[in-house]
């Protein structure tokens, strides 16, 4: 993993521990549905990436990430850097 992937990686733990309650220990590998995630949770999050990293997140692609690890594939694909 790159240092730059590591940090999105990092920003992205931290936000769904502190904003949308994913326990401590989640990694970047926890599936969404083991953490529990609805739809509108994940809407939230799209939502919320989009304002952060300027670019288009639908809930769509929320559900083909899966999980933080394709989360940040998906944002680096879009042209997100950390």
């Amino acid at each position: 993993m790159t240092t730059r992937t590591q940090t999105l990686t990092d920003q992205l733990l931290k936000l769904m521990t502190c904003e949308y309650g994913a326990p401590e220990g989640t990694t970047a590998d926890t599936s969404f549905d083991l953490l529990d995630l609805d739809s509108l949770v994940l809407v939230e999050v799209a939502v919320a990436l989009t304002g952060r990293y300027g670019v288009d997140v639908t809930e769509e692609d929320m559900h083909e990430a899966g999980n933080i690890a394709g989360t940040v594939a998906m944002l680096e694909a879009k042209g997100v850097q950390a």
